[in-house]
């Protein structure tokens, strides 16, 4: 049954694109038909790895045939995806809803804030709600100042849906004034003890000594935290006062503001007393009118301490709704980690073709949309999600295939050209489709009997079997020989389809191919395909969907 399922989605995947299967693309489909095989995945890889090799060296005429004989309803499948609606979220109402997303100026956009990101501006859209980008810059230590251009370049191309954008750093007289309220409520308090000292007071479910000041006295220890001859950083910490006997210890007396003498890169030196993220962002979402907020399970404890703010300063409290995370176990996406990788000169920088980074993903053909419809798919679930980076970009792969597939005009490219000749061919000006279903029009080559096949093309030739030059006509080999057999595309041939260039200089052309290891192949390609815009989306038929950039082509996926 399990070779049966892989043989079944192999050939349909083969079918699809032009020849050739692809094992991830497969191994996705396999899994999702069957989730019980995700235990035995690896056993399920090897197989799959087996049976796409012996799909692939079939000829796709072979392949249609099988695939009619085993599964004939996904010959005329429908390649449409078919979209997912988002599930509605409590209290939503057509023009009254407002969400964020908050990320940290510490380096571009990588796949984490994509799909959050998108999460947000879908629902926006769904409810014609207001969309709010704020930039979490109240840490001057971790702020990568670039950032700032880079995640609002990054929004902007992920999302067509209008949105605002906002620095939490501009709002530090909002966030003073409410401290000051808050202290004046006996609801906050100066903080001196070390941090060792602290958390002894906080396991045993002691005040700190500082706790039952008067509001004069706190307001004093308040004002000398702003001031350069005041506290020293690391000395006195704004704490918001809660339950000391909470059970979780993480939710007794939490820390609202600290001093940071580092200077930003908006402000200067012009501040030293910061907010934590609770404290801020209980702030904003407040003032911003923010009615859903969308956040990771690992945030349940801070909604817990910002809910406190609402509930002293009594304001309506949004809908906060927790999601699960996607964790990759071969992976951690830090932009911290990545930053300093990048300093380092590890990588390039943040479009280095190795990095899960939207600034890397866009320059290979990903499009935005494919994000998009991942992040409606998986929606607001509570499931957390562990997978390879492999297997999640797999389905941004699948999605974006959707996408492209119909717009992609089609080239030939070889990797390793062997100039070949076959006795009797004849001169043809060979219309090739540059789309084989939508009518996109024709590119022209002209031929003769000398030709560019690729090496391992060359190898798998025998003789007695037939042979076909995709779009052109066949061949066979005899007696060491290549010789013209026919030109007819005839079924019962059963012949390999082999591409091929012209042995012609001024209709190729030596291109590069960026793989996603760094790596790269050389070969040739048709020269009128070297032309096409820099970031449009083509394919080289038989190898994969690539994306022209000025540096050569950048793989994209099969």
């Amino acid at each position: 049954m399990l070779k049966g399922l892989i043989l079944k989605h192999s050939l349909k995947n083969a079918v699809s694109y032009g020849g050739k299967a692809s094992e991830g693309a497969v191994l996705g489909r396999v899994l999702a038909e069957n989730p019980n095989l995700r235990s035995k995945v690896d056993e399920v890889r090897k197989e799959v790895s087996k049976i796409c090799s012996t799909v692939n060296r079939m000829s796709l005429t072979e392949q249609e045939a099988k695939l009619l004989s085993i599964a004939p309803e996904l010959l005329t499948e429908n390649k449409a995806e078919v979209r997912v609606a988002l599930p509605d979220i409590p209290d939503a109402e057509k023009g009254n809803v407002v969400m964020r997303f908050e990320p940290s100026p510490s380096g571009a956009l990588h796949l984490g804030h994509a799909i959050t990101f998108l999460l947000n501006a879908e629902y926006c859209k769904k409810y014609n709600g207001k969309l709010l980008l704020r930039i979490a810059d109240t840490n001057p230590i971790e702020i990568y100042e670039p950032a700032y251009k880079l995640i609002e370049e990054e929004a902007r191309w992920l999302t067509n849906y209008p949105f605002s954008t906002k620095n939490q750093s501009d709002s530090l007289k909002n966030y003073y004034k409410y401290a000051e309220q808050l202290i004046m409520n006996g609801k906050a308090y100066v903080c001196l003890c070390s941090q060792q000292s602290f958390k002894k007071l906080i396991e045993r479910r002691k005040a700190c000594p500082h706790r039952s000041l008067s509001v004069t006295q706190q307001l004093k220890a308040w004002q000398k935290m702003h001031e350069k001859k005041g506290y020293k950083e690391g000395k006195a910490v704004l704490r918001i006062k809660t339950d000391l006997k909470a059970k979780n210890p993480a939710l007794r007396e939490w820390p609202a503001f600290r001093i940071v003498d580092a200077k930003h890169p908006k402000h200067g030196s012009k501040y030293r007393v910061w907010p934590l993220m609770n404290f801020s962002v209980a702030i904003d979402d407040h003032l911003q009118g923010m009615t859903h907020v969308i956040r990771g399970k690992d945030h349940v404890v801070n909604t817990e301490r910002q809910i406190f703010i609402y509930e002293y300063m009594k304001w309506k409290k949004p809908h906060y709704i927790h999601i699960g995370r996607v964790n990759f176990s071969n992976m951690k996406l830090s932009a911290t980690q990545t930053r300093e990788a990048i300093k380092r000169r590890k990588y390039s920088g943040w479009d280095d073709i190795r990095l899960p980074f939207i600034a890397a993903l866009r320059k290979r053909g990903i499009q935005a949309e494919a994000f998009a419809r991942y992040a409606i798919e998986i929606g607001p679930s509570k499931v957390d999600k562990t997978l390879k980076i492999e297997e999640f970009m797999q389905k941004i792969y699948d999605k974006n295939r959707k996408i492209i597939d119909s717009k992609a005009e089609r080239y030939f490219f070889i990797q390793q050209p062997t100039k070949i000749k076959i006795e009797g061919a004849p001169k043809l000006d060979a219309k090739l489709p540059l789309h084989p279903e939508k009518n996109k029009g024709y590119r022209t080559l002209k031929t003769s009997d000398t030709f560019y096949l690729d090496k391992g093309d060359m190898k798998q030739i025998k003789g007695g079997k037939v042979y076909r030059l995709m779009h052109l006509f066949n061949f066979v080999k005899e007696k060491g020989k290549l010789k013209f057999h026919s030109k007819e595309l005839r079924p019962e041939l059963k012949a390999k389809l082999i591409h091929w260039l012209p042995a012609d200089a001024r209709q190729t052309a030596r291109v590069t191919v960026k793989m996603p290891d760094g790596k790269s192949l050389k070969g040739i390609a048709e020269s009128v395909a070297v032309r096409v815009k820099t970031g449009e989306v083509i394919q080289f038929e038989r190898f994969g969907f690539v994306c022209r950039q000025k540096d050569g082509f950048w793989f994209g996926h099969r």
